[in-house]
């Protein structure tokens, strides 16, 4: 069994924006995108009504478009373009899941500005040290 290749290997340039290719950018893949953002938006706001605020929260940890992006990324492009965005959604997500928690323990113990520091400051560096680990393995 060989072994799959590393980001780094895989890529051909760096990522860059084009502003061009926005603007000739199909619509379609887009609003697959938003609704399953807005579905998933909805069902943590029904986890936050039923469960409360606490363990709704954690629910804004999950990347809202991934199963959209993962389905229209392996359409067109290949099941290994999907996995490798896998790969890349799993430190967001936790970070996104960190940011949440550490939110929801600091906000009203600490200045509000402050809690939303602390929760960002954790979410940079999980998010940081979550992608460069999936970088250079």
């Amino acid at each position: 069994m060989s072994q799959e290749k590393t980001i780094t290997q895989r890529l051909d340039e760096p990522p860059r924006l084009d502003a061009r290719k926005i603007v000739r950018m199909d619509r379609k893949p887009l609003l697959y995108r938003f609704g399953a953002g807005a579905l998933t938006s909805i069902a943590a706001g029904a986890v936050t009504l039923a469960l409360g605020n606490r363990v709704g929260g954690i629910f804004l940890g999950f990347p809202a478009i991934l199963a959209a992006s993962l389905t229209l990324i392996e359409e067109q492009e290949a099941a290994a373009d999907a996995r490798e965005d896998a790969r890349g959604a799993t430190p967001g997500g936790a970070a996104l899941t960190l940011f949440a928690a550490v939110a929801a323990l600091t906000l009203g113990q600490l200045a509000g500005a402050l809690a939303l520091l602390s929760a960002s400051a954790a979410w940079l560096a999980v998010a940081l040290l979550g992608y460069a680990a999936l970088w250079w393995r």
